[in-house]
């Protein structure tokens, strides 16, 4: 005894052309039959659409139409019936806010390479123009009076939001309100942090109930992460490095010093090292690191001790902190794009193609969020399983609101008011709707007009080609990912965590 459904022939009566609509009028009881001319069966035999799933049931009730029939003479009311895929895409979306635009952090990151790279062209210029005219001071230009007033200025008001934002965090006690706690200084959020790693620190010596070393180590990998502690950091180094060598120059120098003529001075003092002269905030950095005895100090060399004391500090962090793995850091919240994912994204500018082999969660979606939406016309996404489809979908549904089309073995879904944004489904599936192998033509054309269960076909349309997991190429369905490819004349993307020979 077989088991598969017996499959519904298409029917789309009365469809309305607004989106996903359709004004129907009450289905006729069981046992009837719709008369057709002999002219309708040829057109029916060679439009024969075939699914699995029946129209009628993805469809829900919208209330009620008045109609005029002109022939009765009379007033008529229909059943209006929507789609109810858009509200099964709507309900299985993911929470609001969660999803951000790739395009955004990439405009960003190029914003802060560029700036970088004229940062860095600017020093070399200036360098240069510093040899060229021998460093000497006769040749420095004065500082205006009114530059002077702007630099004047713009110092007095960092320090006094320094001084707000360190009068803001000296009231808080626990790890809760300095996380809550709003800070609008670099020095200032700098300033939090070293506080939380402290009271982490203090807790964790003590044996507080709640106090971890994943806390602990959460809270100094997020702030080493932050710029400015960085740089500042490495100018502290730097000056104390430099201190420490001009007094051991110092020393021997006085050893020699009986020895040296003249002339040995000269070039000695013309030898010396130009003085390390420490920026504001790195100035402001050293002396938190000085607050309270060295109190900050203290806390930052123990808890590095304690960082660098794990011998296998990756077991460490999926064993003992898995929720606090970026991107679920509770302190670090700041995404920044990886050198690799910059690299495929400059490519996709380039409307190159690509091949990414990155381990599961490592950021490929990201590749592929910005491809669907910076290509200039529909991008097909071919992915391997109806359930990821499905969850595609509905991410894509909510962030392209709602130019998505579905194409899966059971279940097939268009915008009829529009054109697609983003078209996703199975190789097998996709491959059907596009070729349209099931007849002359598609009800779509009999009609005349768009069904939201009947695909508009041909590759031509696609702008790129997206393939998620495209090692499934060896798969059940591979036969069909590769025609695919092959059909159509496209960039693509082609992501996978377990490529073979990456």
């Amino acid at each position: 005894m077989s088991f598969v459904p017996t499959p519904q022939k298409a029917t789309a009566a009365g469809a309305n052309p607004t989106q996903n609509a359709s004004t129907v009028n009450n289905p006729p009881a069981a046992g009837e039959a719709a008369e057709t001319t002999g002219e309708d069966a040829f057109i029916t035999s060679r439009t024969f659409d075939l699914y699995w799933v029946d129209k009628t049931a993805l469809m829900y009730k919208d209330g009620y139409v008045k109609t005029y029939d002109r022939e009765q003479k009379r007033s008529m009311f229909a059943i209006k019936q929507k789609s109810s895929i858009p509200v099964i895409l709507r309900d299985m979306a993911p929470p609001e806010g969660s999803i951000f635009d790739p395009a955004q952090k990439w405009d960003e990151e190029k914003e802060r390479r560029t700036q970088a790279a004229k940062t860095e062209a600017d020093a070399e210029a200036a360098k240069e123009k510093k040899k060229s005219s021998g460093g000497g001071k006769k040749n420095a230009k004065k500082q205006s009076a009114a530059d002077a007033i702007k630099e004047s200025n713009a110092a007095e008001k960092v320090k006094k939001d320094l001084e707000r934002d360190v009068m803001k965090l000296s009231n808080l006690r626990t790890l809760g309100t300095l996380q809550a706690a709003a800070c609008d200084t670099p020095v200032g959020k700098i300033n939090r942090m070293l506080k939380m790693l402290h009271l982490a620190v203090s807790d964790l010596k003590q044996g507080t109930v709640g106090a971890s070393e994943a806390e602990v180590l959460d809270i100094l990998w997020a702030l080493e992460e932050m710029p400015l502690f960085k740089s500042s950091e490495e100018e502290i180094a730097a000056e104390k490095a430099s201190k420490k060598e001009a007094k051991n120059e110092e020393k021997k120098s006085k050893k020699d010093s009986k020895k040296d003529s003249k002339k040995d001075k000269k070039s000695k003092d013309s030898e010396k090292k130009e003085k390390i002269v420490l920026s504001t905030d790195s100035k402001a950095l050293k002396d938190l690191l000085k607050e309270g005895g060295d109190k900050f100090k203290d806390s930052l060399k123990y808890a590095r001790k304690l960082s660098s004391g794990k011998k296998d500090i990756i077991t460490f962090q999926l064993t003992e902190m898995p929720d606090r793995l970026p991107p679920l850091s509770r302190y670090n919240r700041q995404f920044k794009l990886e050198d690799w994912q910059c690299d495929i994204l400059s490519s996709i500018d380039e409307r190159k193609s690509a091949v990414v082999c990155a381990p599961t969660s490592s950021g490929k979606t990201l590749l592929s969020t910005y491809t669907c939406k910076q290509a200039g016309g529909t991008v097909l996404f071919v992915l391997p399983s109806e359930a990821l489809v499905w969850q595609i979908a509905a991410t894509y549904y909510q962030f392209f609101k709602g130019n998505v089309t579905i194409a899966t073995d059971l279940i097939t879904f268009q915008e009829i008011s529009g054109e697609a944004q983003v078209y996703i489904g199975t190789p097998c599936a996709v491959e059907k709707c596009l070729l349209k192998a099931r007849g002359a033509a598609g009800e779509e054309m009999k009609k005349g007009q768009r069904e939201f269960m009947i695909l508009d076909g041909g590759y031509a349309q696609f702008d790129y080609l997206v393939l998620d997991e495209v090692h499934t190429l060896n798969g059940p369905e591979g036969d069909a990912l590769q025609r695919i490819i092959r059909c159509c004349n496209c960039p693509f993307l082609a992501l996978s965590a377990t490529i073979g020979n990456a």
